[in-house]
């Protein structure tokens, strides 16, 4: 029979995981807590604490924490990052505090402490000391629980404030900015008539799909107004053409630099203006 703590937080905590190896590390960090032996509950808390740094590592890899403009190497760390610095990446990529406390509202200094200060608390319980080696069984489960509590928070509030900075940059991007640059790109309706223009784009919606150190990858839907005309401006003059206005839904796909303002600097990637209606 699994451990009662396997039942009430492994799904809990896999739902914000990596599919695969971090699901795998975290099945055998619960593993420990079936097995009895002196070290059981130190390789349970290091398990975990080697998956938060996987984590970590995952949202926050090396190179794209020293691309941000707001990183400075710090000497005492091994690898020149600190967690606080991957904790600040993992949460809002290459944005600054300043932006995202001032212009996105969102007090991220609080949530990277609590993060830091969760990983402390599998820290202390990792290294090997009289404290924690050959505990009972009470023991082992108070422990433990506090680990998994503080396991649970990490991956949970990494992925709510990264959440919570995307929806609010959503809303920060100037959507007239993003409008001129869709226009300029459209050519998916040349086929529909012999000439047409663009009267408007609309952004509907904006969803923030990656932060990165010097840019932003947005998916954007919304529609399209169009003027069509069959025939030759001669044929229209002559009646035996026609002029008609028509919109259309559009989806596509744009980095936005960080630059101010937000929308200032962006490329089309991927971009599709759905014209299925049309032909039925």
């Amino acid at each position: 029979m699994s451990h009662p703590l396997r039942k009430k937080f492994e799904k809990k905590i896999q739902r914000v995981l990596a599919a695969g190896f971090e699901h795998q590390l975290l099945g055998a960090a619960f593993d420990n807590l079936d097995e009895s032996g002196p070290l059981c509950f130190n390789n349970f808390s290091y398990a975990l604490r080697e998956l938060l740094r996987h984590v970590f590592h995952r949202l926050a890899a090396d190179e794209q924490v020293k691309a941000c403009s707001w990183f400075k190497v710090d000497k005492t760390a091994k690898s020149g990052i600190t967690r606080a610095q991957r904790a600040t990446y993992a949460i809002q990529g290459g944005l600054s505090d300043t932006f995202v406390s001032k212009k996105l509202g969102i007090d991220v200094g609080a949530v990277r402490k609590q993060l830091l200060d969760a990983i402390e608390v599998l820290n202390k319980h990792t290294h090997i000391e009289p404290s924690t080696f050959g505990i009972n069984l009470t023991k082992t489960n108070r422990l433990a629980t506090e680990c998994l509590e503080a396991t649970h928070y990490f991956v949970e509030h990494i992925a709510m404030c990264r959440t919570q900075v995307a929806e609010a940059l959503a809303n920060h991007i100037d959507h007239h900015l993003l409008n001129h640059v869709i226009s300029e790109t459209i050519d998916s309706i040349d086929e529909l008539a012999t000439h047409h223009w663009i009267d408007e784009v609309y952004v509907n919606e904006i969803e923030v799909v990656e932060i990165g150190p010097h840019a932003i990858e947005l998916a954007v839907d919304g529609t399209i107004g169009c003027g069509l005309q069959y025939g030759s401006d001669s044929d229209v003059r002559n009646d035996i053409g026609a002029v008609m206005s028509t919109s259309f839904p559009l989806r596509a796909e744009l980095t936005v630099q960080l630059v101010r303002p937000l929308g200032k600097e962006a490329t089309v990637g991927k971009f599709k203006v759905d014209t299925s209606d049309w032909y039925e």
